[in-house]
């Protein structure tokens, strides 16, 4: 049992301690909207976004002004809608068009969304996000969990 522990005392003594260069938890790699700056690039809303600054901790700004997406791509519409809504959400887009769609929920749940043949998984720590390219013809899709009344309803017309 000595034996032991003085092998282990030896080897804490002998081994360097770890380098973390991780942030601390309460900073973050990105700004808020995941979005790193860029100087004179346009964001979501068309206007143009502020630079990140980069310091120590390496935390960086937003660009532009859209708070609904994660990160702000131009031509993609972002939206988030939840399963435990007391009220189905109605969405519009155009057909052919691209959307990310978040789908939140309190307890774990599969989320489907209907038409499109897509299907997912959310929890309170990962939501369910769908990357969806609409069909080029119009056409009414629900999302919802199986056996459960749509969340949300996304219409596509021309």
């Amino acid at each position: 049992m000595l034996v032991l522990l003085g092998i282990s005392s030896v080897i804490a003594i002998v081994v360097p301690e770890p380098n973390r260069d991780d942030p601390p938890a309460e900073e973050s790699a990105t700004g808020a909207t995941g979005a790193t700056g860029v100087t004179d690039s346009e964001g979501a809303t068309g206007e143009t976004g502020a630079t990140g600054e980069t310091g120590a901790a390496g935390t960086t700004g937003a660009t532009g002004k859209n708070d609904q997406a994660p990160a702000a791509v131009p031509g993609v519409v972002n939206r988030t809608v939840s399963l435990d809504s007391k009220r189905p959400v109605r969405i519009k887009a155009k057909p052919g068009t691209r959307m990310v769609l978040t789908v939140e929920s309190r307890s774990g749940s599969e989320v489907e969304v209907e038409g499109l043949g897509l299907a997912g998984f959310a929890d309170p720590f990962a939501p369910a996000v769908f990357d969806i390219v609409f069909p080029g013809e119009p056409g009414t899709f629900k999302v919802l969990a199986p056996g459960e009344k749509a969340a949300a309803t996304i219409t596509t017309r021309g």
